[in-house]
């Protein structure tokens, strides 16, 4: 069985173009590819504050009606700042076949293109006499509510661990009734996963290793959070976000396609995105270096980002107009360029206060002013350095 496992959508009505440019390239690729699951691992809004008006969710809607269409959908709900509860709305969304939107942590049993609960629930291995298609767990991301103890909820990284752990072997215990692919779904942090530069992760955030995670005794791990896609251990994937949400996600974006048996992950391809090429340049002029011209095919087709670090009085030296106009000339579609300014004056204190002694810090200063320092006062002031606290008093007191 294919399994289409997409996350961090982070869809948002300025972006709105990409998203739908993106989202319409993986409806139709989990279409050409005839996936029999789409897992969304989070994360699908990017503030909890969404008004169901707005551009970003009726496009939300609209992709996962189109989806449903296809194949079952099952997503768990992302990082509280981000989805908040706002997608359980999408729980009554229509299309041919079900979708489901798990708050809390769940696990069904995919068969015949529809959900059914486990044992946990009700349901019986020996019911109905049927094979799943697969066993699906899906955790949205650990809060501390999910955790109660005999102290009440749980508050500590230790507390939340332990709990964590408990979660994936009693989900692992329950899925080994079942001669089918356990999938594993979730909404956090793995220990030793690579973010992409500039991502933030939000305040104290729970991190789970990949040891917890095998616990569950999984084929499959279907993750969300993290931005940068890539593998952990021999299951476990991040897809990342699915289009250019910063200039610090510079790496591909895409999501996978795994293709599952009884008791093995067959394979798991990465499928890019049509998301906007990004190209950034760096250049410090500050350390003597003179402006670099940048390779016009470097930027054809690419929204072009600089940032050029120069002194502060050289700032107008910068010709940023006509820097734009040759980019655009060679391909760019839009050139932002940024200055960063550096005062002289914090460069020459910056040196005075790396000296460690009272008189190099004279002479240094007096170079800096391009003034010159008497032999006279330099020995009073390695004098002064280099005498006890109580001679210079009793020395004071003597000249007063």
């Amino acid at each position: 069985m294919k399994i289409l496992h997409t996350a961090d959508w982070h869809l948002r009505d300025k972006d709105i173009e990409e998203c739908e440019k993106c989202l319409n390239f993986l409806v139709d690729t989990a279409k050409a590819e005839a996936v029999g699951m789409v897992v969304i691992a989070g994360d699908i809004f990017d503030s909890q504050d969404v008004k169901m008006d707005s551009r970003a969710a009726k496009l939300v809607a609209l992709k996962i009606s189109e989806l449903a269409d296809i194949c079952p959908v099952a997503m768990v709900i992302g990082t509280p700042s981000h989805d908040g509860n706002a997608p359980e709305v999408l729980r009554h969304v229509q299309g041919k076949r079900p979708i489901h939107v798990a708050s809390t942590p769940t696990q069904l049993l995919l068969y015949g293109g529809k959900f059914y609960p486990t044992v946990s629930d009700g349901y019986s291995p020996s019911l109905g006499g049927f094979t799943p298609d697969a066993v699906l767990s899906l955790i949205p991301q650990p809060t501390k509510q999910f955790f109660q103890t005999q102290a009440g909820i749980a508050d500590s990284d230790k507390e939340i661990g332990a709990a964590m752990s408990a979660l994936f072997a009693g989900f692992g215990a329950q899925a080994e009734q079942y001669h089918a692919p356990h999938v594993l779904v979730g909404h956090w942090n793995v220990s030793g996963s690579a973010l992409s530069n500039g991502q933030t992760l939000v305040g104290l955030d729970i991190e789970i290793s990949v040891d917890q995670m095998m616990l569950a005794q999984p084929e499959l791990i279907c993750l969300g959070h993290i931005h940068k896609s890539q593998k952990l251990g021999i299951c476990a994937f991040y897809p990342g976000s699915l289009y250019h949400q910063s200039w610090g996600e510079m790496e591909n974006k895409g999501f996978f396609i795994h293709e599952v048996q009884e008791d093995i992950l067959d394979s798991s391809v990465f499928v890019e995105t049509p998301t906007k090429k990004l190209t950034r340049f760096n250049h410090d002029f500050t350390n003597g270096s003179t402006q670099e011209e940048i390779r016009p095919e470097s930027v054809t087709g690419s929204y072009v980002r600089i940032d050029y670090k120069v002194w502060q009085d050289e700032a107008g030296t910068i010709d940023k107009e006509a820097i734009t106009e040759r980019l655009k000339a060679a391909g760019a579609l839009d050139v932002d360029i940024r200055l960063v300014r550096i005062p002289r004056q914090n460069v020459r204190s910056e040196a005075v206060l790396k000296t460690e002694h009272l008189r190099d810090k004279i002479q240094k200063m007096a170079e800096l002013k391009g003034e010159e320092v008497e032999w006279s006062v330099l020995m009073k002031a390695e004098s002064l350095e280099g005498r006890a606290s109580e001679e210079l008093i009793e020395a004071v007191g003597r000249a007063a």
